[in-house]
């Protein structure tokens, strides 16, 4: 069934009257529906841009060997370098805190540089 209907500069109600006239004049309104169906389905696969689904992204990329003791420590290792940034009136403070952050970022580094290596002799 061929549904072309001249778009009145956005007359929605005429292409309302339209469609109802062929609804009427049609036999089986299952089979008006299944043709109706198709048609919006094969428009909106030609206007809308369409969105390979065979390719799932992720929020970034994930990597075998990541795990929740990582991500502990890389928020941890972040807090602490938040902290020691933000510390600017009192010196001691700061420098209290920059040995906080520098050992926390050790941590993370060695932990992260473990993680990686173990992964490669697994392979």
């Amino acid at each position: 069934m061929n549904f072309q209907i001249e778009n009145n500069e956005g007359n929605t109600k005429g292409i309302e009257d339209t469609l109802n006239a062929r609804l009427k004049g049609h036999k089986d309104i299952g089979e008006f529906i299944e043709k109706f169906d198709k048609t919006i389905q094969l428009t909106c696969k030609e206007t809308l841009k369409h969105r390979n689904l065979s390719h799932t992204f992720a929020k970034g990329k994930s990597v075998p060997w990541w795990t929740d003791a990582l991500t502990t420590l890389r928020k941890r290792t972040n807090t602490l370098r938040r902290r020691y940034k933000r510390t600017l009136n009192n010196e001691e403070l700061r420098e209290n805190r920059k040995n906080q952050y520098y050992g926390g970022k050790g941590k993370y580094q060695a932990a992260f540089r473990k993680e990686t290596i173990n992964s490669w002799k697994q392979y």
